[in-house]
């Protein structure tokens, strides 16, 4: 049964992908990207695909005027999918609709393209037997201002007759302001929306995109969503690793992650390390390659491997001595080392004769030392992690990734 809503969004075709790949893997992440709606709409004409529509909210390519060739294959395959259930496309920031040039201009968009800049029915149908209103809006510079809240229609100006028996869904590309800071909100290329009064005014969903980040809230009976990009351009933007798909049972609306490997095409597996300034690089090496664990290399999706590094390091060149050393160990690796701060050694006797609690932690570490002959590797991590705790810092910064 076609009981369930594809919620798309900030799938960002076309964006450049993260440098520096090893060439197998930017094969695997530029082909699983580019040709992610092609996999959907295979499996969307299968008979036993629970999908009943779908929902794209916004920035389903990078910019407003993509490479012609993306442009053709993306609607080809959103002409299938349109071909058995409806589709409905709401553009994004990046690829705003403001644009005389904007890929949305072109006449025959598959399925229903939203292009006012207010909010109205868009589409309505039936979902699973039960009746559907999708309300939608595009954002257009110089009709509405930066950071523009939306005003909704309510449920009861959609359904007047029998409002309590359809689904009303609102589809945008947005930021639900009651969960971000006003920085967030204000002043971006795009709505803002408040939850709180969409679920007062009887809305069951809210498919939002712009925040690339998967999340969601319940307020009253009205689920929030966004569902992120499936697989993300870059290890800073990496994406949720599954899609989502919106269901309603006994009129309480979930979502499932979808994480077929035929659909996703590769995925992500980042990994959160911070480093010790004791640790050589064969150590942090091995620790990484022990955390990743050889049951990847067997999964049917490709990953992309990623590091985060965070912590501090007296190596200067950390980051490419790691790098070669995952290669030899055949994991190629993109690693980030933003939150990585490289030490400078410290002058241990000159801290010692420091009267301050540096100073005086510094003596008593070496009389420990001494007393209790602590093997090197040892007595040095506990230096460190006391000095750093002391609030110590002498560092030449952050290492490059």
């Amino acid at each position: 049964m076609r009981n369930s809503i594809l919620h798309l969004a900030d799938l960002h075709l076309g964006a450049a992908p993260q440098p520096n790949l090893d060439e197998r893997d930017r094969s695997h992440l530029v082909a699983a990207r580019h040709q992610v709606l092609d996999r959907l709409a295979a499996w969307i004409a299968r008979q036993d695909c629970p999908v009943g529509l779908v929902l794209i909210a916004g920035d389903l390519f990078d910019e407003y005027a993509p490479p012609p060739e993306l442009v053709a294959s993306t609607r080809a395959a959103l002409g299938k999918i349109a071909q058995v259930v409806p589709v409905i496309t709401v553009p994004g920031n990046h690829d705003e609709f403001s644009y005389a040039q904007c890929v949305y201009r072109q006449p025959g968009w598959p399925g229903v393209l939203v292009d006012a800049p207010q909010p109205h029915v868009v589409w309505q149908g039936d979902l699973a037997g039960r009746r559907c209103a999708v309300v939608s809006a595009a954002y257009q510079a110089g009709k509405v201002p930066p950071g523009h809240k939306l005003t909704l229609p309510s449920r009861k100006d959609i359904f007047p007759t029998n409002a309590s028996e359809g689904l009303l869904i609102g589809l945008f590309h947005a930021t639900v302001a009651d969960y971000f800071p006003p920085h967030v909100v204000q002043n971006e290329r795009c709505f803002w929306i408040s939850h709180r009064e969409a679920a007062d005014l009887g809305y069951d969903y809210l498919a939002v995109g712009h925040i690339h980040r998967r999340q969601e809230w319940l307020a009253g009976r009205c689920l929030a969503h966004y569902p992120g990009p499936p697989v993300g351009p870059r290890l800073s933007d990496p994406g949720s690793g599954c899609f989502s798909l919106a269901r309603w049972d006994r009129s309480q609306p979930r979502i499932e992650s979808l994480t077929d490997a035929s659909l996703l095409g590769c995925a992500w597996k980042i990994l959160e390390i911070d480093v010790r300034p004791d640790e050589t690089v064969e150590q942090l090496g091995e620790r990484i390659v022990g955390q990743f664990g050889d049951g990847l290399s067997q999964n049917a999706v490709p990953w992309i491997h990623g590091v985060r590094l965070t912590g501090h390091t007296l190596c200067p060149d950390l980051v490419e001595q790691l790098k070669a050393f995952l290669c030899e160990k055949a994991l190629p690796c993109v690693v980030m080392a933003d939150g990585l701060e490289e030490l400078v050694p410290p002058d241990i006797e000159a801290l010692a004769g420091e009267e301050s609690l540096v100073g005086y932690f510094v003596r008593q570490w070496q009389d420990w030392k001494q007393a209790q002959h602590v093997p090197p590797a040892e007595s040095t991590a506990v230096l460190y992690e006391g000095l750093l705790a002391l609030g110590w810092r002498r560092t030449e910064g952050r290492l490059n990734s």
